[in-house]
């Protein structure tokens, strides 16, 4: 049968280019089809260094699907890029690799009771991913200096390097978290990321790495890749998924499975699409239930953050394209305190308690005041603060039953009172960092600051007014034990029926104390584990198992 494959891989992002590689790769050589809804993405200008905080922001890309979200807090309509293309939110994001703490997969583990997530697997994982390149410049050394051994070193597809050129002030970001008190973490990327430090990017020589360029350079002859085919429905027989039809009316059938990789937005989209989801919305828009399932869409998570900022005397005169961009991860007894914190279920505060969870994450050297109007002589510096752990949970939704509308998509953001207190915490933890004597001494005026003096709501209108979305959404197909409560299982599959997983950033069952890039990455080789394993796809493995 024409357009038959033994795998249909839908979404070239991170994830499904992994799934799509591992599956073609394997000694019995499966028939492999990747389909994309975007194009191939093979021009050059884009994947300079120089472009890493650019590409996210330009309207009307066609890398980018251009989402938008419900009005938020303040009523304003929010940016949720989402990459399109090969490559996916790879090819536009900001390149940061942040795998977050050894206890967030320990946690994944227990949630879904199976010990393939935990620290100790997935670390194994991430090495294999990495081909990490320990070159930091001498100059800073003194402040980062991780163990090779810590890091995949042996040619994984994913090159990770630190950039070139360091600002001045990349000094004055550690001695000013010195002096309020935060320690310098060497290493943010071995599990433990509690402090500020600098991790790496997936760039190397100046050259931005996609999930394309590391898994697709060179695909294999059983692996086909169909770009510009926008998927609009899984076909459904009985309980049992056989093929996907695309938006021009084309079929692909699969002999093994169907793996979805669209993304938060874009995997529940099709699911609601094809008849899969909470059948009371679907009947609202004339789709026929193939199989009621309440909570696709549902538990959409996402890290949001504000920003300040200083203008200080100019420190250079040089143009730093690819500056590295410190952060660092920390833990704030008022929070952990707090009577909203105290409301929270046991579960969740005992998670909250251990020693590697953080509370807000800061970033300096970051591009949210790019354009303000400074003087010949003056400089701006930059920081954000990220409230973590997130206990708001939003919804994609459909607008209509025609696949190329948008998504209806409300994360809710800060809707939850321990979300509203973290914010304001972190805020306050934020301008006391800007307010160090290393930057009293620098700042010649102020950028961004609360005028509400309230010290229990501190800073928190401010921090709505200038609210960003991270663009770290996940959880709207989450991974569980129970149909009631999530949409896969933890192989992956789509509860109650055949044939038919997932695998991307919708399947997290809570959102992750990292930038979720290397999580998508690890997601798509643990489903593609399971896969081989389940098929029997490499000989050499299931005939040592014998």
């Amino acid at each position: 049968m024409a357009n038959e494959y033994d795998f249909i891989v839908v979404g070239g992002g991170a994830s499904g280019c992994v799934v799509a590689s591992r599956l073609a790769e394997a000694s019995t050589k499966p028939s492999v089809v990747l389909i994309e809804a975007g194009g191939l993405n093979e021009d050059a200008a884009p994947v300079t260094g120089a472009s890493r905080f650019e590409l996210a922001f330009q309207k009307d890309s066609p890398l980018n699907w251009g989402y938008k979200t419900q009005p938020q807090c303040h009523g304003r309509e929010l940016d949720y890029s989402r990459g399109k293309g090969l490559g996916g939110s790879t090819a536009i994001n900001f390149c940061g690799w942040a795998v977050g703490p050894d206890e967030d997969y320990d946690e994944w583990a227990r949630m879904v009771a199976d010990d393939t997530f935990g620290w100790d697997h997935a670390k194994q994982c991430i090495r294999r991913i990495e081909n990490f390149h320990n070159d930091v410049p001498a100059g800073f050394q003194q402040y980062i200096k991780p163990k090779d051994q810590e890091h995949g070193t042996g040619g994984g597809a994913v090159d990770l390097s630190y950039q070139e050129d360091w600002l001045p002030t990349t000094h004055d970001v550690f001695a000013a978290a010195q002096e309020v008190g935060y320690k310098i973490n060497e290493d943010v990327n071995n599990g433990s990321p509690i402090g500020i430090g600098i991790g790496p990017v997936s760039l190397y020589k100046g050259v931005r790495v996609s999930s394309s360029s590391a898994y697709l350079a060179n695909p294999p002859a059983n692996l086909t890749v169909v770009a510009h085919a926008q998927v609009a429905k899984v076909i459904i027989e009985g309980q049992t998924a056989i093929g996907v039809q695309t938006t021009d009316g084309r079929q692909f059938n699969a002999r093994k499975e169907i793996i979805l990789s669209g993304g938060a937005i874009n995997t529940p989209q099709i699911l609601l699409l094809s008849g899969i989801g909470p059948s009371d919305e679907l009947s609202k828009h004339g789709i026929t239930t193939a199989h009621n399932m309440p909570q696709v869409g549902k538990n959409l998570r996402d890290h949001c953050f504000s920003t300040a900022g200083i203008v200080i005397k100019k420190t250079h005169d040089k143009t730093f394209k690819q500056s590295p961009t410190p952060m660092g991860w920390f833990q704030i007894p008022a929070v952990l305190g707090s009577e909203e914190f105290e409301a929270l279920p046991v579960a969740t505060q005992n998670y909250l308690r251990k020693p590697n969870i953080p509370n807000w994450e800061m970033a300096t050297h970051t591009p949210f005041f790019d354009g303000t109007p400074v003087e010949t002589d003056e400089e701006i510096f930059s920081a954000i603060c990220i409230a973590m752990n997130p206990q708001s949970r939003g919804t994609v939704t459909l607008k209509s039953s025609d696949p190329a509308a948008a998504p209806i998509i409300d994360p809710k953001l800060l809707t939850h009172p321990f979300d509203r207190r973290t914010a304001i915490e972190s805020m306050r933890e934020l301008l006391r960092y800007l307010q160090a004597p290393v930057w009293k001494q620098k700042t010649v005026r102020n950028l961004g600051r609360p005028r509400d003096d309230s010290e229990k709501q501190y800073g928190y209108e401010y921090f709505l007014s200038n609210l960003y979305s991270s663009w770290h959404m996940c959880g709207t197909v989450r991974m569980g034990q129970d149909a009631e409560d999530a949409c896969v299982d933890a192989s992956f599959k789509v509860m109650g029926l055949k044939q038919l997983r997932v695998a991307d950033m919708s399947v997290c069952p809570f959102i992750l104390n990292n930038h979720p890039q290397s999580t998508a990455y690890v997601v798509g080789e643990l489903a593609a584990e399971k896969l081989v394993a389940e098929h029997g796809l490499d000989r050499a493995e299931a005939e040592a198992s014998v």
